[in-house]
C-alpha cells in the first residue's frame, strides 16, 4: 500500500541511491513517478519543458496539468519583460544596497545564538523584496517568508494535499498566500497608478510602456516567482557556507584576502567578477550542497525520452544532488575543492552541474543570486566573527529543500 514510500521517507538520498546503483540512471518510484539521474536526459527534459514536459502545479495536487499549460504564456510572458531588469547590469548596481541590507540583517542577532538559516534567509527576501519592489518592500518580505514557510512544510512531505483538506497547515498555507497575493497586487497597482520618474526596481521595469505591455497576473507571476525563490535556495547556501567556512581556515583566508582588496575599490558598482576566488566557493557550495537538491517535472504529452516512454499526468524526479557527487561526472566529487571552478577546463562532465536548472525555466534570477551569494559571503568573512555552535550535530536533511538541519551560531562585528 505504501510503497517505496516508506524507506524513502528514512533516507531519501540514500534510497535514491541505492536504486540508482541497481537499476540505473533511470528508474520508477511508483506508478506515477519515475527518476532521472543522467545528465543528458535531465538537460532534455529541462529544455523540452513548456511542451513535452511542465513544472509542477507546486503545491496542492488537485491543480490539473491542463491549468498549468494555461497559465505558461503568461509566466512566459512576464520573464521576457523582466530581462533587463535581471541582467548582469542591472544587479551589480544593486551592490551597495544589498550589502547594505545585510549588515542591517545581522545587526538584529549579533552576540546570540541563532539559527543560521533563519537569519540568512531573511537577509535573502529582504535583499530580494528590495530589489523587485524598492524601499518600503519589507512587509511584503515578512509575507513571502510566512508563505514560503507554510509551502514549504507541506511540499517537505512525499504526501501531495488537496486544496480542499480541512487541516490547518493547508488552511494556513493557503491564508499566507493568499496574504501575499493582496500585498503583491497592491503595490502593482499602486505603482501603476504613481509611476517612477526613472527606472529604480524590477517592478519599474516590468511597467515600462516599450513593447507589448504586460497585465497585472503577468506582472504578479513573475514577481511571486522571484520573491519565493529567492527565500529558501540562497539563504540556505549561506547557512551551508557558514558551516563549511567555519571547518576550512584556509579558504577563509583567501576569502579575507579578496575581500580586503575590494574594500579598497570606490570607483564602481562590485561585480561578481571583482571576487573570483569567493565566486568559485558559491559555485562549489552549489555543487556539493545544492539546496534544490530535487526538481520535478510534469509529463504533458505522449512522448518519450531516450528508450523510456511517458504519457500526460506522470511524473519525473532529478536528484540533482546525486548528478553534482557522482563520480563518472566529477573528478573527488566528495571533497569541497573551490579551486576545480579557477581552472580553464570545465570540471564537470556536460550537462552534470545545474545550481540554476536549464532550458526556459531556468532560474530567472540567477544573476540576482550569485551576487547576492558572493557579496554575502566576502562581507561575512571581512566584517563578522562567527563561532558555530555543536558544528557535529548538524546533519544534511532532504526535504523541500536541502538543509543543514540544527546549524546554530552566534555572530560578532569586528
Amino acid at each position: 500500500m505504501v510503497g517505496n514510500r516508506y524507506d524513502y521517507e528514512q533516507d531519501r538520498i540514500a534510497f535514491l541511491q541505492r536504486c540508482q546503483r541497481f537499476y540505473g540512471d533511470v528508474f520508477a518510484f511508483s506508478a506515477r513517478t519515475s527518476v532521472v539521474t543522467d545528465p543528458v536526459l535531465v538537460h532534455e527534459i529541462l529544455v523540452r519543458t513548456n511542451t513535452d514536459f511542465g513544472i509542477e502545479a507546486a503545491l496542492f495536487d488537485d491543480a490539473l496539468p491542463e491549468v498549468t499549460a494555461r497559465q505558461t504564456p503568461t509566466a512566459m510572458a512576464g520573464r521576457k519583460k523582466s530581462r533587463p531588469g535581471v541582467n548582469r547590469a542591472a544587479v551589480d548596481a544593486h551592490s551597495d544596497r544589498l550589502v547594505d541590507i545585510f549588515h542591517a540583517r545581522l545587526a538584529h542577532v549579533l552576540g546570540r545564538e541563532v539559527d543560521v538559516a533563519d537569519v540568512m534567509k531573511s537577509f535573502i527576501i529582504h535583499a530580494t523584496a528590495d530589489y523587485c519592489l524598492g524601499r518600503g518592500s519589507e512587509e511584503v518580505a515578512v509575507a513571502v517568508a510566512d508563505a514560503a514557510e507554510h509551502s514549504t512544510a507541506l511540499m517537505s512531505s512525499s504526501l501531495s494535499l488537496p486544496s480542499w483538506l480541512p487541516v490547518r497547515a493547508v488552511r494556513s498555507a493557503k491564508t499566507a498566500n493568499r496574504r501575499l497575493a493582496e500585498l503583491l497586487y497592491q503595490h502593482i497597482r499602486q505603482r501603476r497608478a504613481q509611476p517612477h520618474d526613472t527606472v529604480g526596481d524590477l517592478l519599474d521595469t516590468m511597467l515600462v510602456s516599450d513593447g507589448e505591455p504586460l497585465d497585472d497576473e503577468a506582472v504578479y507571476r513573475t514577481q511571486s516567482v522571484m520573491l519565493r525563490a529567492s527565500h529558501g535556495v540562497p539563504g540556505t547556501t549561506l547557512a551551508w557556507a557558514v558551516l563549511i567556512l567555519a571547518r576550512e581556515p584556509e579558504i577563509v583566508a583567501r576569502i579575507q584576502a579578496e575581500a580586503d582588496v575590494l574594500a579598497q575599490r570606490t570607483d564602481r558598482a562590485v561585480s561578481a567578477d571583482d571576487l573570483p576566488y569567493t565566486e568559485a566557493v558559491v559555485k562549489e557550495l552549489l555543487r556539493a550542497y545544492i539546496p534544490t537538491w530535487l526538481l520535478g517535472r510534469e509529463v504533458r504529452t505522449h512522448t518519450t525520452l531516450g528508450r523510456w516512454t511517458f504519457r500526460p499526468g506522470q511524473q519525473v524526479m532529478m536528484p540533482v544532488y546525486l548528478m553534482h557527487r557522482d563520480r563518472r561526472w566529477w573528478d573527488k566529487p566528495e571533497e569541497f575543492l573551490p579551486d576545480r571552478w579557477l581552472g580553464a577546463q570545465s570540471p564537470h562532465a556536460r550537462f552534470a552541474y545545474l545550481p540554476f536548472g536549464a532550458g526556459p525555466r531556468i532560474c530567472l534570477g540567477n544573476q540576482l543570486g550569485l551576487l547576492q551569494l558572493v557579496l554575502a559571503i566576502a562581507t561575512l568573512i571581512r566584517d563578522y566573527e562567527f563561532t558555530v555552535v555543536n558544528p557535529e550535530a548538524v546533519v544534511i536533511r532532504p526535504e523541500a529543500l536541502l538543509i543543514p538541519a540544527g546549524l546554530r551560531a552566534t555572530f560578532m562585528r569586528r
